[in-house]
């Protein structure tokens, strides 16, 4: 069985904009070694579904900064500070970003999007 690692300390590196980034060290539970691991805590975003009436799903291109490339992509983007509800969020940046507006938004899942960092 899989057990956690023992956490023995953490020191915050920065802040940038859509993330942070920390120092974690933990023990492992296996060999009793201590190792350090960099944690990116991201904000919270949101992507959307969206089907048109002729049941096509309504992507956009987006250039992408880390791939220097444009990519074709659902819609979607960040929760701003304020923001609680992840649906009006989802709602807010289809229109932002598509200009259609949905109806009947709802969450279908929750995911961690990289849980390795």
């Amino acid at each position: 069985m899989i057990k956690p690692w023992q956490s023995v300390g953490s020191r915050h590196l920065g802040d940038f904009h859509v993330f942070s980034l920390r120092s974690d060290r933990k023990v492992s539970p296996r060999t009793g070694v201590e190792h350090e691991f960099y944690v990116l805590n991201c904000v919270n975003w949101v992507n959307v579904l969206a089907v048109t009436p002729n049941d096509e799903l309504v992507m956009i291109d987006q250039f992408r900064h880390g791939t220097n490339t444009v990519e074709l992509e659902i819609p979607g983007g960040v929760m701003d500070a304020h923001e609680t509800d992840p649906v009006a969020t989802a709602v807010r940046e289809l229109r932002e970003e598509t200009g259609y507006e949905g109806e009947n938004a709802r969450i279908l899942g929750r995911v961690h999007a990289n849980p390795p960092f």
